[in-house]
């Protein structure tokens, strides 16, 4: 019996004497820092350091990859009915897209180009204007509008400088820049729809441990759906809202008609300012023309405002996409002031996309809204 000590040592030497005694534990519970712990540290702290000086660029890759990601599912959505392969259906959307582009530069562009060329040309008499109003506004009252660039002082003339070689350049890599991002969301929407599930999908599901598949597989499905329901009610309100925007102006007789319908159409895709950013363009071009018509305009601005806000969006937008004014506008300025024009142009789709996964994760999980009732905060 004596012999079993020595055989177990020998029989392991790393182990320890059978006379020793075990350490007592810490105190408290407590855990002493180990190397592994400083690693971890170290390896946390350097990650956050490369995020914070990365941060722009990485911001700005996540969320084209989250346009192109938008994009593939407005593609499969539109394309779903077809029975085709998802590759000829993506390649036939690639080919569609680029030669409808082409042809509306190629046929369409010269009058829109001519428009806003005079649209252009007139800035400076609408300088000029603006700065004899400001003027007459502040003998009345004192009070002094910004008009014109910080530092002119010398009237329309200076506020509207030669451009040099210099700022062309800078404004001919601006527009690549823009091109190239457009063409690189569209490439990226276009290979996501042609084999979502292979190379996509089915990578990221396996990455996922198995226990949280359900969960990340209700988001992708509930997210897609709202998805879906935002770009149909917002697509359906760009185009009314431009086309009626643009009659509306014809037949006041507004100078430059279609470039501002179009400008109104294209900028309804910006929540809550779009409107108002397009309305009180066109009523200032009109009103400095004539101030009647800039009257009629700003009255023609409205009206459409009004039918757009209460009949052409609630019927277009899908139930799970509205969001309340209050969160668009929050969002906007959060994720404005954050990620720039990105931010903006994104902010009701990154909503919509934290909004779902806070519902999945967190809401469905752990609070029954359906049955529990809630009693009004404010009273209506």
């Amino acid at each position: 019996m004596s012999d079993a000590p020595q055989q177990r040592a020998a029989a392991d030497p790393t182990a320890p004497p059978a006379d020793a005694v075990a350490a007592p534990p810490p105190p408290g519970g407590a855990v002493f820092l180990r190397p592994g712990h400083l690693y971890r540290a170290v390896w946390l702290a350097f990650l956050l350091a490369l995020l914070f000086h990365f941060f722009g660029t990485i911001a700005e890759t996540l969320l084209l990859t989250y346009a192109a990601a938008i994009l593939a599912v407005a593609l499969n959505a539109a394309t779903s009915r077809l029975p085709l392969n998802r590759k000829w259906v993506a390649a036939i959307t690639g080919i569609a897209f680029l030669g409808g582009v082409v042809a509306l530069l190629w046929f369409g562009a010269p009058a829109v180009v001519a428009q806003f060329r005079d649209l252009a040309g007139d800035l400076p008499r609408m300088q000029a204007q603006l700065k004899q109003w400001a003027d007459w506004v502040y003998q009345q009252t004192g009070i002094r509008l910004p008009v014109g660039v910080p530092g002119g002082g010398g009237g329309a003339q200076r506020s509207f400088p030669q451009v040099s070689g210099g700022a062309v350049l800078g404004r001919a890599a601006g527009l690549l820049e823009v091109i190239l991002l457009v063409l690189i969301v569209l490439f990226g929407g276009l290979y996501a729809l042609a084999s979502p599930n292979q190379r996509l999908l089915t990578p990221l599901m396996r990455a996922v441990p198995r226990g949280a598949r359900p969960a990340v597989y209700r988001i992708l499905d509930l997210l897609g759906k709202r998805l879906v329901g935002w770009l149909k009610g917002t697509g359906i309100a760009m185009l009314a809202v431009g086309a009626l925007s643009t009659v509306a102006f014809y037949l006041i007789g507004v100078p430059n008609a279609l470039a501002l319908g179009l400008l109104n159409g294209l900028v309804e895709f910006i929540p809550i300012f779009g409107p108002w950013i397009g309305g009180t363009a066109a009523t200032l071009v009109a009103f400095i023309a004539d101030p009647v018509k800039g009257a009629w305009v700003a009255v023609a601005a409205l009206a459409i405002q009004q039918i757009e806000a209460n009949v052409i969006t609630p019927w277009a937008m899908s139930r799970e996409a509205e969001v309340h004014p209050f969160v668009t506008l929050f969002a906007l300025l959060l994720f404005g002031g954050l990620f720039g024009f990105l931010g903006i142009f994104l902010a009701l789709p990154l909503v919509i996309f934290f909004w779902t996964v806070v519902q999945v994760l967190w809401v469905e999980r752990t609070i029954d809204t359906d049955r529990d009732r809630i009693a009004p905060v404010v009273q209506e």
